[in-house]
């Protein structure tokens, strides 16, 4: 089984892994990790259109980021995991297509019908099922579709938006949220599903990224400590 991965600097020959990571990532995560990824993508063309329209939802959102961060390099390599991430993407998809047709209907817009290129869960797939179609969507296919730069610039926004999420999903655990952080990551999402092939407008795209990530980690600094006595501590003697 073969695979596609440069997403980090340590990749095999500066080219990219494609049989084994050297990080230890296998092929078969390496296919579950785009799947999800892929999922995630679908899930933001509802919540983007959604928030559009005036409604979010917060689990939507952190799902989002929670699920981009765990494909980072050394993030997550565990295959049962990753079926459940993306059995669990199924159920927020139903979330967010739910939440984006009440939001069309309470303004009176007829909902857009998304079509639907790729069937990527399905109740029955099992963890071997998950990677064959995880293969189906791989780097290397767009590599082989689109070209090699077209397909670098997509995944320079996407692994943009990874790295951003490491940052939201601190913050949201420290609670401190943006939901315009969320809006962005969701709406640069959305962008990619239309498979932009552009290059100005893509060396744009990537980098409004930047931007994104710089109010990630504005939001998510950590609060100022403050000194504090700590009972019973020990005592040390003062330096010489």
């Amino acid at each position: 089984m073969n695979m596609m991965c440069y997403q980090c600097e340590q990749t095999a020959k500066g080219t990219g892994c494609t049989a084994f990571g050297v990080c230890g990532k296998s092929p078969e995560v390496a296919a579950l990790q785009d799947l999800l990824v892929y999922a995630v993508k679908d899930i933001s063309r509802y919540a983007h259109r959604a928030r559009l329209l005036g409604a979010a939802d917060s689990k939507i959102d952190v799902f989002i980021v929670k699920s981009l961060f765990s494909t980072l390099t050394n993030v997550n390599f565990d295959q049962a995991r990753f079926q459940q991430l993306i059995k669990d993407a199924y159920r927020i998809k139903q979330k967010a297509v739910a939440l984006y047709t009440q939001a069309a209907k309470d303004s009176g817009a007829v909902p857009e019908q998304l079509e639907e290129p790729f069937n990527w869960w399905d109740e029955s797939d099992d963890i071997n099922a998950l990677i064959g179609k995880g293969e189906a969507v791989t780097i290397q296919n767009r590599i082989d579709n689109l070209g090699p730069d077209v397909t670098g610039l997509q995944e320079l926004i996407t692994y943009g938006l990874k790295g951003a999420s490491s940052y939201i999903d601190h913050a949201q655990i420290l609670g401190n949220e943006a939901p315009d952080v969320y809006a962005a990551v969701i709406e640069m999402l959305n962008y990619l599903t239309t498979q932009p092939t552009d290059i100005s407008d893509l060396l744009a795209k990537a980098l409004d990224t930047g931007e994104i990530n710089l109010k990630a980690m504005n939001c998510s600094t950590p609060p100022t400590p403050v000194p504090s006595d700590i009972p019973n501590r020990p005592k040390f003697a003062s330096p010489p």
